[in-house]
């Protein structure tokens, strides 16, 4: 790389750093309901591929539990399930189809949802009003090949937006995913239940 390029692009990163400001890492709340919309879209053998999502996501870090109840709508077929990642006990994926079916893979170590050591924060703003609108901070969570910015609310560590992208090679892609209305604690816990057909 040309060295007056490699200065410039450290420069650039130092003062987005520097512009960030100090900030306090935080988590995600420990159990918590949320309703997530995704869009996701990729190229698959030369041709765009697009998905919606409007799913009901449970997350509890308290017993490394998570669920998903799945809406899809993938390149015009309407899908749903029920996904529950159990890293506590089995330390397996369940992917449970509408029929009934289930599929299980195994899962990595569980890790709290939180911002990324790595990220630094871009800035602080708010949502609609200047002044009594939502407060809100933006971080800038990239890391290797793929881009990533996280939007919090930084009254609880609440996650708001989650955009993603991986803009060249094989499996370009590029996903938004909100969070909205976000309830404290998991009120039926019966949605990590695995179903008999996964046994």
């Amino acid at each position: 790389m040309d060295t007056s390029i490699s200065k410039i692009t450290w420069t650039l990163a130092l003062l987005c750093v520097l512009a960030g400001g100090a900030w306090a890492r935080c988590c995600f709340p420990s159990q918590y309901t949320a309703n997530q919309g995704i869009f996701r879209s990729t190229v698959r053998g030369g041709n765009l591929s697009i998905k919606l999502a409007m799913n009901v996501y449970y997350y509890d870090a308290i017993n490394q539990m998570e669920a998903v109840l799945e809406n899809i709508i993938e390149d015009g077929q309407t899908t749903t399930m029920k996904v529950i990642k159990d890293y506590n006990v089995t330390k397996t994926k369940y992917v449970i189809s509408e029929d009934g079916n289930c599929s299980r893979t195994l899962l990595d170590a569980f890790k709290a949802a939180c911002i990324p050591d790595w990220a630094y924060k871009v800035v602080s703003s708010k949502v609609g009003n200047s002044t009594s609108g939502m407060p809100i901070e933006l971080f800038n969570s990239s890391a290797g090949n793929t881009t990533s910015y996280l939007i919090t609310a930084p009254d609880g560590c609440y996650p708001v937006l989650d955009v993603s992208a991986v803009p060249s090679g094989p499996s370009p892609y590029m996903q938004v995913v909100q969070f909205h209305n976000i309830t404290l604690g998991i009120q039926d816990p019966s949605v990590f239940n695995v179903p008999p057909s996964c046994n």
